[in-house]
């Protein structure tokens, strides 16, 4: 199999597995290469590092389910491994420009304009 291959189907593993804890050697396992091997091809394919990624990733999917659900803050950060509310809205706010909360709010004010024969309405609230 070669390299590429190897590196999205560690990919699609740690997509599979956002909600748990898991941890670059069982990541590197799914592509048959040693942690170091795998780190570096992943690095030069994805641009990031491994670990790196996959907090970008539970971030941006946690950013969708605060804008689409009426979770918790603290459940959502609990769901994506963060051991706290506080470390979870310091890497969304790190990332996002905007806390959690902010973020959630600014969605759900997003959510309410419509559009209209090409003019975008709002509704104030």
């Amino acid at each position: 199999m070669n390299d590429k291959l190897q590196i999205q189907i560690s990919i699609d593993y740690i997509e599979k597995h956002l909600h748990e804890n898991i941890k670059l050697g069982e990541i590197a396992k799914q592509s048959h290469f040693s942690e170091f091997h795998f780190h570096r091809l992943f690095h030069k394919a994805v641009g990031t590092s491994v670990m790196e990624y996959v907090r970008k990733k539970r971030l941006s999917e946690a950013a969708i389910e605060l804008a689409e659900t009426h979770s918790k803050i603290t459940d959502i950060a609990f769901k994506y491994q963060f051991n706290s509310e506080e470390s979870f809205s310091r890497a969304f706010k790190k990332a996002y420009g905007l806390s959690p909360r902010d973020y959630r709010n600014a969605k759900r004010e997003i959510s309410r304009c419509g559009k209209t024969e090409g003019t975008i309405l709002c509704r104030v609230a």
